[in-house]
């Protein structure tokens, strides 16, 4: 069988594993990337082809974690085609601590209420100020915000008790998120531009179009990009956001003026 052919069945076989998520499309991406660099049969494949994989990777500039990524899905290939050809007894090349490396982990700071009274200032577009309220207020994800339909949207708040969102979040787990009064207000103020239907998407980009995690996450709205600081090229984080709301009690939050 030809390697074009086993790198197929593997994307067949991750997308079955992995429905609506990217992994097949990274993980087979990394795996050509890998073929490129060694043209020996998969059988052949030894410890010391991934060590001059691995340090061609690093010495081309690669990050920490796409090498780990790439790793990984090499790992995942080869356990696979042991078991699709039925050759249990083959070692599989990879080993991941030898060639995954250790991953530095930064925690993401949290903002100051200064620096989000003054983000929250500039930012004026309904879509953004919601989106900036779920990551500030509820703790979500990119991920989690760009999959919100209408439907999640479970319940506005009352007299007593703040307004309920269901996340779906990593691993497709779902979960109940509380809302404040003031927040959802924000959020409302979006909803009540787009139209009605339980399936539709909370968020849009300018073509009505669903948002993706890609495009939405790592570009900061046009007016909030001015609180950069000089030479930082990516204005505050979204982690900055989310971190903040496990950080900063609700009666310390600042308040959400309304814009008139």
């Amino acid at each position: 069988m030809r390697r074009e052919d086993d790198i197929a069945n593997f994307e067949h076989y991750l997308q079955r594993r992995f429905p609506q998520r990217r992994t097949a499309v990274d993980y087979v991406s990394d795996v050509r990337q890998f073929a490129r660099a060694c043209a020996k049969p998969w059988r052949d494949v030894g410890l010391h082809d991934l060590d001059a994989f691995v340090d061609q990777q690093r010495q081309a500039g690669r990050s920490p974690a796409t090498v780990k990524r790439r790793v990984a899905a090499l790992k995942t290939f080869f356990d696979f085609l042991a078991e699709e050809r039925n050759e249990l007894d083959w070692p599989n090349p990879v080993r991941f601590k030898r060639h995954a490396g250790k991953q530095p982990r930064p925690l993401p700071r949290d903002l100051s209420n200064a620096e989000l009274e003054q983000l929250w200032a500039v930012v004026d577009d309904a879509r953004d100020r919601a989106w900036f309220v779920l990551m500030w207020r509820a703790g979500l994800r990119v991920g989690e915000v760009v999959s919100l339909t209408r439907a999640d949207v479970l319940s506005p708040p009352t007299a007593v008790q703040p307004a309920r969102l269901r996340v779906c979040g990593k691993g497709r787990q779902e979960r109940v998120v509380l809302l404040s009064a003031d927040a959802y207000a924000v959020l409302a103020a979006w909803l009540a531009q787009r139209p009605a239907g339980a399936s539709l998407p909370v968020f849009v980009n300018a073509r009505g179009q669903p948002l993706s995690v890609g495009g939405r996450g790592r570009q900061p709205a046009p007016a909030a990009a001015q609180l950069r600081p000089p030479g930082d090229r990516s204005g505050h984080a979204a982690g900055e956001c989310r971190q903040t709301v496990g950080s900063c009690r609700p009666e310390h939050h600042p308040t959400l003026h309304s814009r008139g």
